[in-house]
């Protein structure tokens, strides 16, 4: 390859790579759909106060024991690839006897009023997004989304052993605030204590901010 042709390819790659940033973008936030509306609860804002600079919502959720209720059958939990029986012999007290890696799956959220902290409460979990959007359809109250869950034993004496999955993390937690609507979030430079954001999921679960008020 002569000298002028490697330098037009040089050149070309950095378009080549927006281009197909671009229609990956594009391909995410194609088709009709609704956001879900998440509040100060369950969103916590990161960034400096100032017009210019840049805004991050981060998202948080409901620990599984607020919801008061073992959101994972053991029959899900081995079908994200935890082996239940491994640490079942342990001493009692114990808590994580033999620590698996957290597995990545397809995480639901739904918004349950009547909790104490965020009202987004973790209520399902697949290897299979498409199972899980099927199952559950209404963008509106349930949030679906990649993420990682952990496996969780609690041994205490005299007590049968429980075990369930917890939300490690979700991917992504964190979400870029336009700066149109950061504007919206401040108020006498100061970040507002209240507000509702509307996030929607495209089709490749990656979220956006559509509206802030």
């Amino acid at each position: 390859m002569s000298g002028w042709r490697l330098f037009g390819v040089v050149l070309a790659l950095p378009l080549l790579f927006t281009v197909l940033v671009l229609l990956d973008v594009r391909r995410n936030r194609s088709g009709r759909g609704v956001g879900i509306e998440l509040t100060e609860r369950e969103v916590t804002l990161s960034g400096a106060t100032d017009e210019n600079s840049g805004m991050t919502a981060r998202v948080r959720w409901a620990f599984e024991g607020e919801s008061r209720q073992q959101w994972l059958s053991p029959d899900k939990l081995e079908s994200l690839g935890f082996d239940l029986n491994d640490g079942r012999d342990a001493a009692p007290g114990r808590q994580n006897p033999r620590r698996q890696l957290q597995r990545r799956a397809f995480i639901v959220f739904e918004l349950r009023e009547g909790l104490p902290q965020s009202r987004l409460v973790p209520v399902d979990a697949s290897v299979d997004r498409d199972e899980m959007l099927a199952k559950y359809p209404d963008r509106q109250t349930h949030l679906v989304t990649a993420g990682l869950v952990g496996l969780r034993r609690d041994l205490l004496p005299g007590q049968p052993q429980a075990v369930d999955g917890y939300v490690a993390n979700i991917d992504p937690r964190g979400l870029h605030v336009p700066t149109e609507l950061a504007a919206r979030l401040r108020e006498g430079g100061r970040r507002r204590s209240t507000f509702t954001i509307t996030v929607r999921y495209g089709s490749q679960l990656e979220p956006w901010i559509t509206d802030v008020r």
